[in-house]
Parts: structure tokens; sequence; C-alpha cells
């Protein structure tokens, strides 16, 4: 066409002229039209990129119902299926104390602090001892916690706070210990409403309904030792008078509070509440595990480092240079991962061995070649994305302005109103450290052993549990958030090599301080691995939803891989270790659990009491085993249980000898009054043997002892001197 254009006569006639123009204004506007329709951002997105990209508030907010009704069930359903474990059985045992002597007694060398009895306390008062409220008010605040997630919506983005919310709720670990009562889940979420609070601090955000009735609970929680202490000083020894009295001055107190959050909502429109919650989240945070210093020192460390990077990082680098940089990187990992191949191949055994050559479990192939899949997606993603460093190094979006440490400062406003926040959160964090410790200031001492909990922590943290080894956690977590410890090691990386997202180096310094701490101190057990779990799904969110966000169309496909991969591992991982192999150590956040065939157990010992016409104020059960927990929660509401720890003179109803240790010394002590029922699991390495007295005893089995997998629930006994015969639980 340019020829022709050049042989172009001014003196041409008006058609051949009009012809050529058209011809030439043709092509113009093919060149052209790219131009015209090219996005300001530099590429023509996908529609399901564009739509991300501009998510509207509705439908953002319909996939976090989605999300959050998913997290709801896998935190609800079926509550009550996994055997009670041996440390909800010591939390129930010392609930149960708090609800019979109105006062908890902290001892820092055995249990953990008070918060979730104080938390479990109302709902014991109006449901009973019962296992389905205490465990589902930890499956309330682990799903709480997806909910938290979502505030986070202006430092993730809305794909990586939906993907984030995602990961948190169907993580293996976060599920697993939502639906049992121990500490964990509530400490975890309140880290992240420290992280959240501080931030919503920092923004100088109106306070909300959440907050303000978060802190309207907190206040009447503070005011409530007015109402109970008063009552029972002016009611004496009439309990109708000091009820009378304890609900009148409730009131009182109601109303006190009721002027406070006035002041509160009025002083700076309410911004002073979000710093009262996270002090509030700190002390809440010491008063329900000794690992609080943990959680607060890595925070603390991230802050300065992401400070710094910022001065010496990526902002000012060339596009090349940062490719070069990642190149070499990843040149000095795969030369000290080739330096210790050993080490590599040992691990990759492991993985092997655990999967597919486990001679006491259920083989898994579709795990191992899943996890082996999600590996070489991760090694993908992560190579188109250095690739393309050299032509991208743009963000999905944009970091808030306000988060930085002059914002901070400003948000706290005055010298005089600066003095007034940090005045009312240092009485604020004192006044709820005491009044939990001290049982609401009936338990003078509870303070002082709080401090010596630290001294003697220091010592258990150096020796117990230590037998899990250095790469504990790993091995747990190649076993089980594997999609997830990926995902945070990119995000990480990219939130790094941008260096645009404040929030996000911060998060990812938090997973990776929390990792490295765990992994350092000899003490080891799975639940403690959920507080670096929690950050790694947010930064993996934040890293997932830059890939997917990206102009590459290789990354986009790579990282929607990923998180389908990773969404198939987890998901099948969360299915069998919550409802199918929820009591096999072999599982990652199955560890010194409860066997199912324990209930088995306690369900003869109701027999037994019904047999006997004796109701629980009369039924006695010697247990002369020295390993029974949790069995206090099953037998709570027996009057009459005897934990004596060794072979005694015995005129119970039931024994509960141990297997093995005591065989010998009960078929002589028991022989002539007893019969065998069977043998029970308690957990790995403890069986229990069940003996039951002649009169009750039910007519003879008439094939030899039930054994493992499937145990005695038949209404049959034994001659005790088959006891030796019964091997023990694999």
């Amino acid at each position: 066409m340019s020829k022709k254009k050049k042989k172009i006569r001014p003196n041409g006639t008006g058609q051949q002229q009009a012809e050529i123009t058209d011809q030439t204004s043709g092509v113009q506007q093919q060149r052209s039209q790219p131009k015209e329709q090219k996005p300001e951002i530099g590429i023509q997105f996908s529609e399901i990129e564009s739509k991300w990209r501009n998510m509207d508030d509705r439908t953002w907010f319909r996939a976090a119902c989605w999300i959050t009704a998913l997290a709801a069930f896998l935190r609800f359903f079926m509550l009550l299926l996994r055997p009670v474990h041996h440390d909800e059985g010591v939390n129930g045992w010392m609930l149960t104390n708090l609800i019979r002597d109105n006062v908890y007694k902290y001892d820092p060398s055995n249990y953990h602090g008070p918060t979730i009895y104080f938390m479990a306390f109302p709902l014991i008062k109006l449901f009973g001892l019962e296992t389905m409220p205490i465990r589902s008010l930890s499956s309330f605040f682990g799903l709480l916690m997806v909910v938290m997630v979502f505030w986070l919506r202006r430092y993730l983005g809305n794909l990586g706070t939906l993907i984030a919310a995602f990961l948190v709720a169907i993580s293996p670990g976060l599920v697993f210990v939502s639906r049992y009562f121990i500490h964990e889940i509530f400490f975890v979420f309140f880290s992240l409403c420290i992280v959240v609070s501080v931030l919503y601090f920092i923004e100088k955000r109106k306070a909300g309904p959440f907050a303000i009735g978060w802190m309207s609970v907190l206040l009447i929680v503070c005011f409530l030792p007015g109402a109970l202490l008063g009552g029972k000083y002016l009611g004496g020894e009439n309990e109708t008078a000091v009820a009378g009295l304890r609900f009148v001055l409730f009131l009182v107190d109601a109303a006190i509070v009721w002027s406070l959050m006035k002041f509160l909502v009025s002083w700076d429109e309410g911004r002073p509440i979000y710093f009262l919650l996270a002090s509030a989240s700190v002390a809440l945070l010491f008063a329900t595990k000794e690992t609080a210093f943990i959680t607060i020192g890595t925070m603390a460390i991230a802050l300065p480092c992401v400070w710094l990077w910022e001065k010496i990082g990526p902002g000012k680098t060339l596009k090349k240079t940062l490719q070069r940089n990642a190149l070499i990187g990843t040149g000095l990992v795969a030369a000290t991962a080739l330096y210790y191949y050993p080490n590599v191949a040992d691990g990759f055994k492991y993985l092997y061995t655990e999967f597919l050559n486990n001679s006491y479990r259920p083989q898994d192939p579709f795990l191992f070649y899943s996890l082996m899949l999600l590996m070489a997606v991760t090694l993908v993603v992560w190579f188109i994305y250095v690739a393309d460093l050299k032509t991208e190094n743009i963000s999905a979006f944009e970091q808030p302005e306000e988060l930085s440490w002059k914002t901070f400062r400003q948000a706290l406003g005055t010298n005089k109103n600066a003095a007034m926040i940090f005045g009312a959160a240092a009485i604020f964090f004192w006044y709820l450290i005491v009044l939990f410790f001290t049982s609401f200031f009936s338990y003078k001492e509870g303070v002082g052993k709080a401090f010596e909990a630290y001294d003697i922590w220091t010592k258990t943290g150096t020796k117990e549990h230590s037998q899990n080894g250095t790469w504990a956690y790993m091995k747990w977590g190649m076993k089980g958030e594997n999609a997830i410890i990926f995902g945070s090691l990119l995000g990480t990386l990219v939130a790094f090599i941008k260096g645009r997202h404040r929030f996000a180096m911060f998060t990812g310094l938090w997973a990776a301080g929390l990792f490295a701490a765990y992994m350092i101190i000899p003490y080891k057990t799975p639940w403690l691995a959920l507080n670096y779990v929690l950050p790694m799904c947010l930064i993996a969110g934040y890293g997932l939803s830059e890939f997917i966000l990206s102009k590459n169309r290789s990354l986009n496909l790579a990282a929607y891989a990923m998180l389908a991969v990773g969404t198939v591992v987890l998901g099948y991982q969360t299915y069998q270790s919550n409802w199918v192999r929820y009591d096999d150590d072999q599982m990652p956040y199955v560890y010194a659990h409860t066997r199912r065939g324990f209930v088995d157990m306690i369900n003869q010992i109701d027999h037994y009491k019904d047999k006997s016409n004796k109701g629980l104020e009369e039924f006695v059960i010697d247990v002369t085993s020295p390993d029974y927990w949790p069995m206090t929660w099953y037998v709570v509401n027996y009057k009459h249980v005897g934990y004596h720890g060794h072979i005694i003179d015995s005129t119970g109803d039931v024994i509960v000898t141990k297997k093995k240790d005591q065989d010998t010394e009960a078929m002589a002590k028991y022989a002539d009054k007893y019969k065998y029922v069977g043998m029970y699991p308690l957990r790995p390495g403890v069986d229990l043997n069940l003996l039951v007295r002649n009169d009750l005893a039910d007519p003879p089995c008439t094939g030899p002892p039930v054994q493992y997998p499937v145990y005695n629930t038949e209404h049959c006994t034994h001659e005790i001197s088959v006891i030796p015969s019964v091997p023990l639980t694999p």
C-alpha cells in the first residue's frame, strides 16, 4: 500500500484519489484500532479478570457470604463426631471446678490462662456440662476469624481478601481446631483482632457497630465484679437477697457502661475505641496462653523490617535488575538444595513413606500425587512471574495512603489526646489482666502466678513435646497445609519484590517470623502451627490475587491452576481430618487424640449403670489406670468416680484398669468378683480394660474377645483370665 501511495499524482482523477485515500485510511484505521481498544493498564483483559478488578460491592458481599456459609458448615457439621480430646478433658475439668466452686485458680505449672473458661461459663450455666456448647463456642470464634478477614479488604484487595478468607475457611488445621475446646483458636482470633483494630485506628475510622458492641461487652465484664461481690457482701447468706441485689447492681453497672460508651463514641467519633480494643485484645492474648509474647514480639520486629525494606528495597530498582536479582536468588536456593540433597531427598522419602508405604495406615496415592502436582504448579507460577518481571512489576491495587507512622501519629491527635489514649489503653490492659487472673478478684494469688508462668514456660518449652524434632512443623505442614505454605511463600516474595504494600510485607514477616520461632523452640505441638497458618492464609491470598490480576495470560492461568489444585488438596485433607480419620495419629493435627473406641467403653459404663438401677449419685466407678483423661468429662455427672492411679481393693460397680501395665495385678485382685467386658483404646499407646462386678455382668460372650479395630459393643463378658491374650491396639 505504501508503494501505491508513492505513485499518487496530484493531478490524478478524483475517483483514483478517492479510492487510494479510502484504502490508505482503512489501513490507518486497522493500525490505530488496537491502540483505541487498549486499556490504560496496557493490555486487554479477559472478561473474568475484568470482573475481578471491577468487582462491585454487591458482588463482593455475595461472595463473602458464600465463603462464610462454607466456613460455618465446616465448623459446625457433626460437631460431636470426634471424641473429646485429652486437653478438652482437662479444660472441661477446670470448667467444672469453676462452675461448682465459682472460682478459677490459675496453675501455671500445668494449665494455660483463664480466658476460655470465663467465656464458656455462661454457656455452661445455660446448657449444663455438655460437649456441644463448649465446642460451639470454639466453632463460633473460628467462624468469626473468617469474617474478620473480610475487614482487611483495603489491604489485600477485593480478590485477595476473598481468597484469603476462603483459605482460612477450608484450612485443615483451622477447621480441625475450631471443632474442639482448647485455647488455640481463641488465641489466634485475638491476634487477628490486634491487627485489625490497629489498622482501623490508623485509618481514623468512625467506630462501627461491631466495635461498639464488642467494647460494650468488655466494659460489662469489667464492671461485673461489682454486682457479683457487692450482692454477696450485702445479701449475706440469704440466696434470694443475693440474687436480687446482684440484679439491681448489674442494672447500675449497665447504666455506667451506657454512659461510658456515650463518651467513647463522642470522643473523636469513637476512633479511640479501636485502640482500646487493640489493648484489650493484647490483654486477652496474654490471659489465654503464655506464648503471647512470641506473637507480640514477632509483630513488633516485623514493623521496623518493613520500614527498612522500603528504604533499601526495590522501590526504584529497574525491572531488569529485579529480574536478575530474582533469578540469582532462585539459583542460590537451587544450589542450597543441591548441597543439602540428602536432606531434601529424605524429605521426599518421608512423604512417600507417609502416603504410599505406611504399613499402619491406609495408603493415599491421591494425596501424594496431588501434592507433587501442587509443587510443580507452584514452581511454574514462580518462574513465569520471574520471567515477566522484565516487563511488569505493577500491582493489582493501590496501597492505602494512611498506613504509615505519620498517619498513626496523626490518629493519636494532640499530645493531650495521645496521652489520654495511651493512658486509657494501659489501664484497660492491666485491669483485664488482673480481672481474669484473679478470677474476678476472688483469687489474689493469680497475678503473681501469671508472672511465674513465664519462668516455668522457659523450662518446659525446652523439654516437653520435644520428641517431634526440629522439622516437625515442616512435616506436619506438608501433610496438611501444603497449599497454604506454598502460596504464602510466593505471596511474601511478591510483596517484597513489588515493595508497594506495607501490610502485605508485614503479614509475610508475621507468618515467616512465627514459623521460624516455633521451629526453633523445642516444644512442638501441631495446634501451635495455627499461629502462623492464619497470616500465611492472608499473604497467600494477596499473592494469588496479584498473579490472577497480572497482565500475563500464562501467569493468570498458572495461578488459577495453583488455586484449583490447592483447593482440592486442602479440601480433601479437611474432609479426611475432620470426618474420616479424626482419631488417626498419622494425620497432621491428630495429636495424642482419643480413639473412637473409647466412646464404646463409656457407652458400656452407661449400660451397666442403667442395668444396676442406680442413679448417677449411687453408681460407683473406680479408675485404677494412671491414664484416664478425658474420662473426667465423659463421667462428669457421676458423683462417685475415683481416680486412684494404681490397683486398689475395690467394691465399685465397674473398674477401669490399664492394659498391659496392670494386667497381672488386676487378674490376681479382681478375678473372683469381676468379669472382663473388653479392652478399649484411650489414645495411641494407651489401652484400658473395663471390668464389671459379677452380679451386674452380662451373659458370657460366645466367641473370643473382640479386638482392634472393632471393640466390644455387645452386652456380654469374659472371664478375667482372657486379658493377657488380648493384644494392644496398633
